[in-house]
């Protein structure tokens, strides 16, 4: 399971400790929504399925 925090205004604070929390960062714009990590970013895993 990964965390992710989506927001429609933010500053750039909020969105590098998001990121350094490893939460992956969402900015929706009207109907869409996309990613602002960076491309080499990996999520935080905050838990694991039994068996996987």
């Amino acid at each position: 399971m990964y965390g992710a925090v989506a927001y429609l205004k933010a500053d750039e604070g909020t969105i590098r400790h998001a990121t350094r929390k490893g939460l992956l960062v969402i900015r929706t714009t009207g109907s869409s929504a996309s990613s602002v990590n960076e491309p080499d970013f990996k999520p935080r895993l905050f838990w694991r399925a039994a068996g996987t």
